[in-house]
């Protein structure tokens, strides 16, 4: 008895690690998802979601005799199989290649076909896989993948094979093993491989015959870092499928497919969907794609408040009063992923009118930004509220610009009116400015761009006022603006040069009040052409320096100095068609047509 205790006990602790091994195992979660499938349950042609087809002959590249085709002679759905038929018809071969590319790509995993294969000499059936994105070069730099290879000379003998730049049959390096299937021509079988970063894995029916090792060089060797997809067809004939020739009473030759499953190891990145654009208060959802056993973390802006939702796929928001990002971490016994960041602007409407352009917060801050452009110089400051410029361009095609970043979107449909003071040093004046409103989308309204291009000489500040509006074409969303920009010295008729500018009392407003021109007494001043589509000459008996130019419904969408002179040309080219007032100095208006 104390000799069988002794046994007992050493034979108990000769096998406890491999019991602690296989303990352990037992406890590993299964990190293993399906991720993409077909089990070929709806007869007639197989699935247009998932499925696509290589067409035509050639050879293919290896001498091979079929033409492929996507008709239902040569491939169809029945009794929850899918069939691929090679045929024989006066003397030529068709058949049918399926492929998954950009319906079923993936980048590592589990790829498994429960098939039963053609017989034949001559044929040359195959479950196979090649690169979506060939990112490395053509074949076989960018590789491919063999997860099932059989010649029909050959019964019952299951190839393979990695094909890469350094390891291919046509230099003999070829990497692959080879497995005896005796029964593969009659009964189903389950042909798989399982990819990840360090090797492949080839199995027939869960039994491992080959692994291919990552050696970490270059992607000559391991070019299995990007998207594969999968192919089924039956070749016939070709330099290896042909290689002793062709049963020449071969007439046809099927292959079986009883399903396809992709498991993937990793976690697929989460995608959030919902709105984009909210106001405060409002309340929003979003959500990502469920995970089965996945705990679910949402990472918020702060103000942002969760309603419902939380540790779920789907949640209920209420957002505060700014732009923010939200991003969920998406966590299972496995792994942990990251969502990308999905950024959410916020929409507002001034509460006021005027809405005032400040230069600096209310903690000293600069709300504005200075972008120079190479070679140019701009420097900005705030001197008691009022917006200090000084410049220095050398290089007027980098379009020198200042920017004003609204916090959110801000919805001007009832402030599109843009009035500020400007003062100029007369001795060094910017050659000319532009201000634009910049939708979400970087777009600005080309046809009422609002364009200084003289300036009072007596070093005091003088009032500027354009009215802004929404545009159709090029699309402009006044509702959506999220900076003002203000360019100086810019673009091709900019001038290099120095010196000093000052902004203040920015504002938007409902509309620019004017005084509506007066329209009784005769204009003192002639506008020819008229009416005009691109340029108007202003004329007068006398030298005259404010131009002005008014809506039909008396709003100023233009105001120029001039070089005090008795003669001005006016562009048009901006301006929708219409009705609209000239003004010259503080004489009587004249009517001008635009088309």
């Amino acid at each position: 008895m104390q000799v069988r205790s002794i046994v007992f006990l050493s034979v108990f602790f000769l096998f406890l690690p491999f019991l602690l091994k296989e303990e352990a195992r037992a406890q590993e979660p299964d990190c293993s998802r399906l991720v993409w499938f077909d089990e070929f349950d709806a007869s007639g042609a197989p699935a247009t979601q998932k499925w696509d087809y290589d067409l035509g002959g050639g050879g293919w590249g290896n001498n091979e005799l079929q033409t492929y085709t996507n008709t239902r002679a040569n491939s169809w759905i029945e009794n929850g199989k899918l069939f691929i038929k090679a045929v024989k018809t006066n003397g030529t071969w068709t058949s049918a290649r399926l492929v998954t590319r950009q319906k079923g790509d993936w980048l590592y995993g589990r790829i498994e076909v429960r098939a039963k294969l053609p017989s034949g000499k001559g044929t040359w059936p195959a479950i196979w896989m090649l690169p979506t994105d060939w990112a490395y070069g053509n074949w076989p730099s960018s590789g491919e993948i063999d997860i099932m290879e059989h010649v029909g000379y050959d019964p019952g003998v299951i190839h393979g094979t990695a094909h890469t730049e350094a390891y291919y049959h046509s230099i003999g390096t070829q990497k692959g093993a080879s497995i005896t299937v005796s029964d593969a021509l009659t009964n189903f079988h389950v042909y798989a491989i399982e990819w990840d970063e360090e090797r492949i894995r080839w199995f027939v029916d869960d039994q491992l015959y080959f692994t291919f090792i990552n050696e970490h060089k270059t992607y000559k060797e391991w070019p299995f870092d990007k998207r594969f997809h999968l192919l089924l067809n039956i070749a016939i004939g070709g330099d290896w499928g042909g290689a002793q020739g062709i049963d020449p009473s071969l007439t046809e030759a099927t292959m079986e497919i009883d399903y396809v499953r992709v498991y993937s190891s990793s976690l697929t990145k989460p995608v959030i969907s919902g709105p984009v654009l909210n106001e405060a208060g409002q309340q929003a959802e979003y959500s990502v794609d469920p995970v089965a056993g996945a705990e679910y973390i949402w990472h918020l802006p702060e103000g942002v408040s969760l309603i419902s939702g939380a540790g779920t796929n789907k949640i209920t928001v209420q957002w505060n009063d700014a732009p923010g990002d939200l991003q969920l971490e998406l966590r299972t016994p496995c792994e942990t992923v990251f969502s990308n960041v999905f950024h959410v602007d916020y929409q507002f409407k001034p509460a006021t009118s005027p809405f005032e352009i400040v230069p600096s917060d209310t903690q000293g801050a600069l709300l504005w930004q200075a972008f120079p452009g190479e070679g140019n110089s701009l420097v900005l400051t705030d001197e008691s509220g009022i917006l200090q410029v000084d410049f220095s361009v050398t290089s007027p095609t980098q379009n020198p610009n200042l920017i004003y970043d609204f916090n959110g979107l801000a919805d001007l449909s009832d402030h599109g009116g843009f009035v500020f003071e400007l003062k100029i040093d007369p001795a060094s004046p910017p050659s000319n400015l532009r201000i634009d409103l910049v939708d979400s989308n970087g777009n600005v309204n080309t046809t009422n761009l609002f364009k200084i291009d003289s300036f009072h000489g007596d070093a005091e500040f003088h009032r500027y006022a354009h009215q802004f509006t929404a545009s159709s074409s090029p699309s402009f969303l006044l509702d959506r603006v999220r900076q003002i920009r203000i360019y100086l010295n810019y673009g091709v008729f900019g001038q290099s040069g120095s010196g000093t500018f000052q902004l203040k009392d920015m504002r938007l407003q409902e509309s620019i009040p004017t005084a509506a021109p007066a329209l009784l007494e005769k204009a003192s001043f002639a506008v020819f052409p008229n009416p005009a589509n691109r340029h108007v000459t202003i004329r007068s008996g006398e030298a005259f320096r404010l131009v002005q130019l008014f809506s039909a419904t008396g709003q100023l969408v233009f105001s120029s100095l001039t070089n005090e002179a008795p003669e001005f040309q006016l562009s048009v080219e901006g301006f929708l068609p219409g009705l609209y007032y000239l003004k010259v100095d503080r004489h009587a208006a004249e009517k001008l047509v635009v088309y």
